[in-house]
């Protein structure tokens, strides 16, 4: 055993230097600007995978199914997991946009609206969660893409909502415009700046007699300012309240318990490039 000491020792110290002489290597290299791109999606891409692998094992032990858990929207079913949502399993578990639900439990037991607007609404997990939250609301919802409104048309089906919500393709300044929506109005918005050009009650008046509620998108190219802007163009109309993405609270959703941490980040890490912040803006003089 004494014998065997020397060459263990050697060994670690052989380890050791690798790993400076590979450190001392690779750490300059990893700090050219493409080396980082390349990196960075390839970071991304497994992290892809790890999802899609987590996934179809808790889908497999009955714990990840295609009813929303939890959250305002809690029993709203999902398409299954062939069809590509974004977020899915944030959206089943409840955990996607968590920063919204207290507004949004607020809304559903203090407001009834007669017309509600959805506008970025990508697969429709809002359009539908809204029109099953208020179910006197006809809800008009706005998708660029095709294949989201397709997605969207099939959730709404599934929940038998398909009869109060109408969808349409891209929204315009001039779409809004051409709007007298009946109210009580609610406007949810997410369109990664295009805030800065549809939310003006300078062009589109009806917007002081609505709640809204916007994503804003400082974070992102041309989105520098948007959320100060926004509450220049409400502040004399409107009572503004303001929440900021935060991290989400893992002990609140069992599910994520058993995992490790790399496995939740794959799970429930949103794709965001910064800290972005939601408006939630209600007319000073209610029925306005």
């Amino acid at each position: 055993m004494e014998r065997s000491l020397p060459k263990k020792i050697m060994k670690l110290k052989l380890k050791s230097l690798l790993l400076d002489f590979f450190l001392q290597v690779t750490l300059p290299f990893c700090r050219i600007p493409w080396v980082l791109l390349v990196l960075r999606h390839v970071c991304y891409q497994r992290r892809r995978a790890l999802r899609r692998v987590l996934e179809a094992r808790l889908r497999a032990a009955g714990d990840y199914g295609d009813d929303v858990q939890r959250g305002p929207f809690a029993g709203l079913k999902y398409l299954p997991p062939e069809r590509y949502a974004s977020f899915r399993f944030e959206k089943i578990i409840g955990a996607y946009e968590h920063e919204l639900h207290d507004w949004l439990g607020e809304l559903s037991r203090t407001r009834n609206y007669a017309t509600i607007l959805n506008i970025g609404a990508a697969e429709g997990y809002f359009t539908a969660g809204l029109a099953r939250l208020f179910p006197g609301a006809h809800v008009l919802s706005w998708e660029t893409e095709a294949e989201n409104r397709n997605y969207c048309s099939d959730l709404l089906s599934l929940n038998g909502l398909s009869d109060r919500v109408t969808i349409h393709g891209f929204c315009t300044l001039g779409d809004l415009k051409a709007l007298d929506p009946a109210g009580p109005v609610l406007v949810m918005m997410d369109v990664d700046v295009g805030e800065r050009l549809l939310l003006d009650p300078a062009q589109v008046p009806w917007l002081r007699r609505a709640d809204v509620l916007v994503e804003t998108h400082d974070c992102l190219p041309g989105g520098e300012g948007i959320c100060q802007l926004m509450k220049d163009r409400f502040g004399s109309s409107h009572a503004i309240r303001q929440v900021t993405s935060t991290g989400l609270r893992y002990t609140d959703y069992p599910l994520l318990r058993p995992l490790l941490f790399e496995e939740i980040h794959a799970l429930v890490g949103e794709d965001r490039p910064g800290m972005q912040d939601w408006l939630l803006m209600q007319p000073l003089t209610p029925g306005s």
